[in-house]
């Protein structure tokens, strides 16, 4: 067997390892389903994860574009996130259950986007050995939280992030939702295909990455900004390298930015001017928490980053240097002054794991020469190294599948529940409203793909005063009866 394909046997193997193990909790909540209790399918995020069932019936239904299924104001229909709507689109004739399509999806997506974070990392290091050290820790890295918690640093009693904040962390947006994971792909294959074209040239790579930047602003309109970023930084360096500005690089960067400039115009116009989407816009607010929090939350990524930084500016390198950019303009863009500040964090594990990867490069070189002592022990100050920046993704998921067993009630609902389910499914049409609390709001969006009165805090236009018209209601009808 030649060298490619134990190396391809080998990549499989470790993704699917990677994939198994992000699976546990899922499979922890299946497991602990009995004659009383269901479980909703998800371990983290059961709003979010209604959200997207209920689009991908959507999709099933016919639909292609979205309709806000959470809130009962009429509105038009929005070309926006449509990864659900498609993936229900496909499932039309195929008539899988949309929970299980989910899962297929989270794998099939988890698979290319680990796929394309190491051809990334072989792209950006010769040697295998970096390679393979920079894959996993760009997929298991995550902070020093469990720190936070030991020592009850959280200042603004907030649950350190790399708890909670999905989009960060490599293994947590694969664990839990497909379209993070294919929006990866997309933004890893943009660099790859960029790198590939400023060492050969070739159009066709350009037109791929004009594809991936479209199909990601139907996904998620802001995930290609970082990417933009990071080609435009390859470019700069790549100039100063060869001494001179290249005309038709710059042709080729001006080509990329204005095909994204019709859809940003759409999302721009459709989110903040639209009477309903604006309102949609306002109560979907994801801000960023306070700068500890995020210095906590990539913890030992921080200094060895920094290392990789000094020697990626002192050897030009471009693919690091894109790296450093895209770090930086990502923690700018988190404090800038917009809604959805963190969203822009999705997948920054990847520049960051790159950088420190770097970095560790260089402080064992540095070692071997100081020291016969410490160079014998590389490979161990290696896995030392992997395993502190993992702590928190290698105990968060058994941590999460303990807890499913317990049947926690944001992810358990009564059996009974079903049948009221399959009657709602057959007497009733794909836009009628039901009326309901706020989580049976969710199941039903979830399981009928009917629209509901009150289900989502974001998706729920009004979602206060209609969460205090749902309680004055269901208190009033007790009292009456």
């Amino acid at each position: 067997m030649n060298q490619a394909k134990k190396e391809i046997l080998l990549f499989v193997l470790i993704s699917t390892l990677i994939l198994t193990w992000s699976s546990i909790p899922d499979w922890a909540g299946y497991a602990a389903q009995n004659d009383q209790v269901t479980f909703t399918d998800t371990y983290f995020d059961a709003g979010d994860y209604a959200v997207h069932i209920a689009m991908m019936r959507s999709g099933m239904n016919g639909a292609w574009g979205y309709n806000l299924r959470f809130t009962s104001e009429p509105h038009q229909t929005a070309y926006i996130r449509l990864f659900y709507i498609v993936l229900g689109q496909i499932n039309r004739p195929l008539g899988i259950d949309p929970q299980i399509l989910f899962q297929i999806a989270r794998w099939v997506f988890g698979y290319t986007a680990l796929f394309s974070i190491y051809l990334l990392a072989k792209r950006t290091f010769e040697d295998s050995h970096w390679q393979w050290l920079a894959f996993p820790l760009i997929v298991f890295g995550s902070g020093l939280g469990w720190l936070q918690i030991i020592f009850g640093w959280v200042p603004s009693r907030i649950t350190p992030i790399d708890f909670w904040l999905i989009d960060c962390y490599v293994l947590f947006s694969l664990s839990i939702f497909p379209h993070f994971a294919f929006t990866l792909t997309l933004m890893c294959l943009a660099c790859i295909l960029y790198i590939d074209h400023l060492r050969a040239g070739n159009w066709l790579k350009i037109l791929a990455i004009i594809l991936a930047a479209l199909v990601v602003q139907f996904i998620n309109p802001i995930a290609f900004v970082s990417i933009d970023i990071a080609i435009a930084t390859m470019t700069l360096f790549h100039w100063i390298r060869k001494g001179k500005m290249q005309t038709g690089e710059l042709i080729v960067l001006g080509i990329i930015a204005v095909s994204q400039i019709p859809l940003l115009t759409y999302n721009f116009v459709l989110l903040s001017k639209d009477p309903v989407w604006s309102q949609f816009t306002a109560q979907n607010q994801t801000l960023s928490p306070p700068p500890i929090y995020y210095l906590w939350g990539f913890g030992l990524f921080w200094p060895l980053a920094f290392v990789g930084a000094i020697r990626a500016i002192h050897e030009r390198n471009i693919i690091l240097l894109a790296s450093l950019a895209w770090t930086v303009s990502t923690f700018a863009l988190a404090y800038a002054p917009f809604a959805i500040q963190r969203r822009f964090l999705l997948g920054i594990t990847i520049p960051l794991g790159l950088l420190a990867t770097r970095g560790l490069v260089d402080i064992f070189q540095f070692v071997s020469q100081k020291s016969d002592w410490l160079a014998r022990r590389i490979p161990s100050l290696t896995l030392l190294t992997g395993l502190l920046l993992s702590v928190t993704t290698l105990t968060f998921i058994p941590v999460q599948a303990v807890f499913m067993l317990g049947h926690p009630k944001d992810f358990f609902y009564p059996r009974a529940l079903n049948s009221a389910f399959d009657w709602l499914s057959t007497h009733t049409q794909p836009n009628d409203f039901i009326l309901s609390t706020m989580h049976t709001g969710q199941l039903l969006a979830q399981e009928t793909g009917r629209r509901v009165y009150l289900g989502h805090a974001m998706e729920t236009l009004d979602y206060t005063t209609k969460t205090a018209n749902v309680e004055s209601f269901y208190q009033n009808k007790s009292v009456t009866n």
